[in-house]
């Protein structure tokens, strides 16, 4: 075993007062005083020296640096800083790792040796002392501007790298010594789930098999005659449409724990779809982030939809993943108005035709496409063409209803939501006539014959 390196001394204080003070008037001494004197002396000056000593020296080039961290895996990045550039808690982990380096000179340790540890880039992660599990002599800490590390009495020193900002990459520790480095690459993952991470998915509930939010009707009015000027709010307090959703994921089955505080960014991208944490959706917006919990589920959070409905569709991201295809869901529109108009007040029993005319108005004052029943409130009147009808939107003709007057009476046109018993909204009354009577037939009138004589060319005898 070779021995150790010599200590390095450090620059000395100034020697104690006493050592300076003005000496006393001498006294009488014996012939041995010199000596005592002397020996004296000399051990204030060891006494003095071993306290200005430092242990450690720097590695030689001969000497050699393993490195090994604690955390196999990559690191998170912080998700969220506060105002301080602090990462806000709870973060995911891990986001840290203990750093174990090993010191050997000619196979053995290089008990006191040292060696600078640096982080490239140096953004990418921050060096820390570790205040337990060091062995005897070993120590980690900046000194002289360096992150400096010496080993201790079996070669071996230890400090933590942190990822405390929201830096990601391929980050690399650098220990150096003399002339030659080692390196250590550590992976700084985005916040958020890794790529190997399984079964992401958006749950929400109250959609069935077809992902489709339907209208509620209430806010259903009717009318037979103009449009109002205003149908109300497209979000309406109190009545808005919303559905409960989470997220959920499985963790990597290498790494059960990367899931906890993983963030999920939800976003809508659609103008008519909100995100809310309340169930009444007073308070929307169209991003939200969430956190998962242990079990890889996010608490719960609620999906807002307007009364002006569309396809909307919901982008959901953590880290490395994204949901592919992005969610799609269908939001019925909420009708605001059903107008059932009557084209023709009376006709004649036995007479077929455009009878009524049907339409249903969004909060906009929109036409759009509602299916909707059909019946009239007596069949032996009028018979109707259809029991049921979509309602046609915007981009095409009103909605014509067709039938055939049967027989004398009054009857109204009564239109509902499909499937449903109200509300109900009718027509005016048509009124069916008796059928017209066939004219009589007349006599074919004759042209009178001609007087004789009339219009003759003959003359007077």
């Amino acid at each position: 075993m070779s021995a150790p390196r010599p200590a390095v001394p450090l620059s000395c204080p100034r020697a104690p007062r006493a050592l300076h003070a003005k000496a006393r008037p001498r006294r009488p001494r014996r012939r041995s005083a010199p000596l005592l004197a002397a020996v004296a002396g000399a051990l204030l000056l060891a006494s003095l020296a071993s306290a200005c000593i430092e242990r450690g020296y720097p590695l030689a080039g001969s000497g050699q640096v393993e490195l090994r961290a604690d955390v196999a895996g990559p690191l998170f990045a912080a998700d969220t800083l506060d105002e301080a550039g602090k990462p806000v808690l709870p973060r995911q982990s891990p986001w840290h790792t203990a750093v174990s380096l090993k010191l050997t000179e000619a196979n053995e340790p290089a008990y006191g040796g040292y060696v600078e540890v640096r982080a490239v880039p140096s953004e990418a992660l921050a060096l820390h002392p570790v205040e337990r599990d060091q062995e005897n002599g070993a120590s980690c800490g900046v000194k002289d501007g360096a992150f400096r590390c010496t080993a201790g009495t079996q070669g071996y020193a230890r400090f933590t790298a942190a990822s405390e900002g929201d830096w990601s990459g391929e980050a690399r520790l650098v220990v150096s010594w003399a002339d030659r480095t080692e390196e250590l690459p550590i992976t700084v993952l985005p916040a958020g789930l890794p790529e190997d991470a399984t079964n992401f998915a958006l749950i929400a509930g109250g959609l069935g098999d077809s992902d489709r939010v339907l209208a509620t009707y209430v806010p259903l009015m009717c009318t037979i005659g103009p449009l109002p000027d205003d149908l109300g709010a497209t979000w309406r307090p109190g009545a808005i449409r919303a559905r409960e959703a989470r997220v959920r994921a499985s963790p990597p089955l290498d790494a059960p724990g990367v899931v906890e505080h993983a963030p999920v960014i939800i976003e809508s991208l659609h103008s008519e779809a909100a995100l809310s944490l309340t169930p009444d959706c007073l308070e929307r917006t169209s991003r939200l982030r969430v956190l998962l919990g242990a079990t890889g589920e996010s608490p719960p959070f609620i999906l807002c939809f307007s009364d002006l409905g569309g396809e909307v569709k919901i982008a959901v991201s953590s880290g490395q993943k994204a949901l592919e295809p992005i969610p799609s869901l269908t939001v019925d529109p909420e009708p605001r108005l059903l107008r059932v108009r009557a084209l023709r007040s009376v006709v004649a029993a036995g007479t077929p035709g455009d009878l009524f005319e049907v339409s249903a108005y969004n909060a906009e004052r929109v036409r759009i496409a509602v299916p909707v029943d059909l019946t009239v409130g007596d069949d032996q009147v009028i018979a109707l063409g259809e029991a049921s009808v979509t309602l046609r939107g915007e981009d095409s003709e009103a909605t014509i209803i067709q039938g055939v007057a049967v027989a004398p009476g009054t009857t109204t046109l009564r239109v509902t939501p499909r499937l449903l018993a109200s509300p109900e909204c009718s027509s005016e009354p048509i009124r069916v006539t008796p059928e017209p009577e066939p004219d009589a037939d007349t006599e074919t009138e004759t042209e009178p014959e001609p007087e004789p004589g009339a219009g003759g060319g003959g003359g007077s005898p």
